[in-house]
């Protein structure tokens, strides 16, 4: 769960204090908002009970029927609390209110709160594993917002058609929807086209869908479009792993490559796990000695800056069974006495003590 930072803790303080103003003032609606903007600034802390308290209390000063829009706004508010808190139950049940009452308002209001009271309600209702009920609000959410030109909102409602739909292995119909979500955020927004070609892929790569590899490929050009550096890398040397366990090594070691050229610039602590990652990959594909060597090496030095027991464990098995192996030649066992080194430098004793063993009983 997301911890709350400073900032955050004053920004919510100073909200309950305009709370206590505007009730003391006897302005529902203006306390309301103000409850419901407490409650998306807890929400943003991480702070998911007192999200859910403050949306219910939004909500009940505007539970009658004449509350018009910001009633209709409450429940959405409420709804989407009670799905942070994992409620399903109680979020279908808002957002079923919430429907009724947005479709007693006039236009042009009411085509676009229906729609974001369907959509919350396809969501809730697909994790609460009601299949039909939630395929029929999302069909519902995506006409009324397009209806609405809210083309970011039919796009979500896509979206979560697409994860139902990959779910019960209709990936066809799957893929359709995520081409439908990714061309509503081309609209207006390319980084959430980019992320949603992402999400696309990873879901019909875990699916075993045989589309994933061109969804990878879409992806980072996505990503490209949208100047988004860091998830072009992601998408890389994840594309690289999906292609090693289809088999395919020589696309394997492409996307690899690609992805270490990728990261490598970047600044982001982020990029360097991919950096590792593209070069552990690079350890495994690349079938000549020295590159591969080299690439280990390179995968030694990011795990020691990132300080990652896993990986430098890794980087140093790799070596040693390499040298064992006879994949690298046995001027190798320098580069184990200098990991050595290295590792007990950096604080690393097991480790060094492991690298010390090998060197011991494995070197000829």
């Amino acid at each position: 769960m997301t911890t709350a930072t400073a900032a955050q803790l004053i920004r919510i303080a100073r909200l309950r204090r305009f709370v206590g103003v505007f009730a003391r003032g006897g302005d529902r609606e203006a306390t309301s908002e103000a409850l419901a903007e407490l409650s998306r600034a807890a929400r943003d802390g991480g702070l998911a009970g007192d999200a859910l308290r403050r949306a219910r209390q939004a909500a009940e000063l505007l539970a009658d029927g004449d509350a018009g829009e910001a009633g209709v706004r409450s429940l959405l508010q409420l709804g989407a609390a009670c799905l942070g808190t994992g409620d399903a139950e109680a979020a279908a049940a808002a957002a079923s209110v919430a429907q009724d009452r947005a479709a007693a308002l006039d236009r042009p209001l009411r085509a676009g709160l229906i729609g974001c009271a369907a959509l919350l309600g396809g969501i809730a209702h697909a994790l609460r594993g009601d299949e039909p009920a939630a395929l029929a609000c999302l069909a519902e959410a995506r006409e009324r917002l397009v209806a609405a030109h809210q083309p970011e909102g039919a796009a979500l409602a896509l979206t979560q058609q697409a994860l139902i739909d990959t779910a019960a292995g209709r990936l066809d119909g799957a893929e359709i929807c995520f081409r439908f979500a990714r061309d509503f955020h081309r609209m207006s927004d390319p980084a959430a086209a980019a992320e949603l070609a992402a999400l696309a892929a990873r879901a019909l790569a875990e699916a075993g869908a045989p589309a994933a590899d061109r969804w990878f490929r879409e992806a980072i050009a996505e990503a490209d479009r949208a100047a988004s550096r860091l998830l072009g890398a992601e998408l890389a040397v994840e594309h690289a792993a999906h292609l090693e366990r289809a088999g395919d090594r020589a696309a394997a070691h492409t996307a690899a490559a690609d992805a270490a050229r990728r990261s490598a610039p970047l600044a982001e602590p982020a990029a360097r796990e991919v950096a590792l990652r593209a070069r552990q990959q690079l350890v495994r594909l690349t079938d000549d000695p020295k590159d591969a060597l080299r690439h280990l090496e390179a995968a030694f030095e990011l795990a020691l800056d990132l300080g990652n027991p896993a990986a430098l464990g890794g980087a140093m098995e790799a070596l040693v069974t390499g040298l064992v192996d006879r994949r690298f030649t046995e001027g190798g066992w320098r580069l184990v006495d200098r990991f050595r080194e290295r590792l007990g430098r950096a604080g690393f004793d097991a480790l060094a003590g492991t690298a010390a063993a090998a060197l011991d009983d494995l070197r000829p």
